[in-house]
């Protein structure tokens, strides 16, 4: 059998057209797996300089760590120790002119960082007896902290309803 001059021309174009077409679909693949891989780089990159950033400031870091080892209550008796948390807060948001709205004891959780006890809390009153009471229960060696906020303004437009949920940490 013998090839025709047509036969050879169309044979050339489409070796042609498959160089070309198997060279572009092989330069997409390589240019995805090269973006793929300088993401990857950048990624890394950043995690090794926030991990320099980490080790730089370790010292300040293993201070607190102490300190929170030294200062955190120990948890006696939960039920106990529940109703002493939440006495506390209603004690403080009495004391700064808030009106309890809503009250309740959540369930206590225990973490490899220690124990939780939460309990929520709706108030009333004007924004600066909220923000004043908040600032004084958040005092880092109260060990109490905001794990739910959410505030509204009142109907009477002139105070603040607040909804909230405060945790206490202890240590085992």
């Amino acid at each position: 059998m013998r090839i025709t001059r047509n036969e050879k021309i169309l044979f050339s174009i489409l070796a042609a057209i498959l160089f070309v077409g198997g060279n572009y679909a092989g330069y997409s693949w390589l240019s995805q797996k090269q973006s793929g891989l300088e993401r990857a780089y950048e990624k890394l990159r950043g995690d090794q300089i926030d991990a320099n950033a980490d080790l730089k400031q370790s010292d300040l870091w293993a201070q607190r760590k102490a300190w929170i080892h030294d200062h955190e209550p120990a948890l006696g008796d939960e039920g106990e120790t529940k109703g002493k948390v939440l006495a506390y807060v209603l004690k403080g948001a009495r004391d700064n002119k808030l009106e309890i709205m809503e009250q309740s004891l959540n369930a206590v959780q225990h973490g490899a960082a220690g124990t939780r006890i939460n309990v929520s809390v709706k108030v009333k009153g004007s924004m600066q007896d909220l923000v004043k009471w908040l600032a004084d229960l958040q005092k880092p060696d109260q060990f109490y902290a905001l794990s739910f906020f959410s505030l509204k303004a009142d109907e009477d437009q002139k105070s603040m309803v607040c909804t909230l949920q405060i945790a206490r940490y202890f240590k085992e």
